[in-house]
């Protein structure tokens, strides 16, 4: 992604009070993922790395002997389990300003797609549990892709990012790199899920 500046935010009555105020930050250029991991690439890092692995939610076998779910995106990992993954991979979580940027470009768009409500084409949303049908692969629904051409950004599965999380810290951030707030208790997570309604699945949404 490169450096420059991008809308990060929501004015006043158009998402909740945790996303303001709208303010234009500038970031650095930066390398992020095109798609959510996928339980492939992370059943790699278990086999070299014997971390512990997530629950299966399909059965009650063995996550890494799960069949037909290598390009499905992984689930029930902590935060502290997507940081020893990207060691592993040699990266790093996004901060949460990295992630929107990524999400919504340089227009303040509301969805990674555009500004058009949402729909199936472009997100996995609204579902009810179906086990492996709950997903989509990770490099499904190229309709609601961001434009930087990262894919499910809004819906499929939540995704962490590095920041600690804060309500107000949008008000005190810095306007070049935030990196968040530097004491909390909760991190952040981004995107939506497969369960979501459409307000989570904004770019904007924490």
């Amino acid at each position: 992604i490169p450096a420059g500046p991008f809308i990060r935010g929501s004015a006043p009555g158009e998402g909740r009070l945790d996303e303001q105020p709208r303010r234009k930050i500038y970031l650095n250029a930066f390398a992020i993922d095109k798609y959510e991991v996928s339980n492939g690439h992370y059943i790699k890092f278990l086999e070299e790395t014997l971390h512990k692995p997530p629950l299966n939610v399909f059965a009650e076998r063995p996550f890494n002997q799960e069949e037909g779910i290598a390009d499905l995106p992984v689930v029930q990992v902590t935060w502290h389990d997507a940081v020893d993954y990207c060691f592993w991979a040699g990266k790093r979580l996004p901060t949460e300003a990295e992630w929107e940027k990524a999400a919504r470009g340089n227009d303040g768009r509301l969805y990674p797609w555009g500004n058009e409500t949402p729909s199936p084409q472009k997100a996995n949303y609204e579902r009810d549990w179906e086990e492996k049908k709950t997903f989509v692969e990770v490099t499904a629904l190229p309709e609601g892709q961001s434009p930087f051409g990262l894919r499910n950004l809004a819906g499929n599965v939540r995704e962490w990012v590095q920041d600690l999380y804060d309500s107000e810290y949008y008000s005190s951030a810095p306007d070049k790199n935030p990196m968040g707030p530097e004491a909390g208790i909760l991190k952040v997570l981004r995107g939506g899920s497969w369960k979501s309604f459409d307000t989570d699945l904004r770019a904007t949404s924490r």
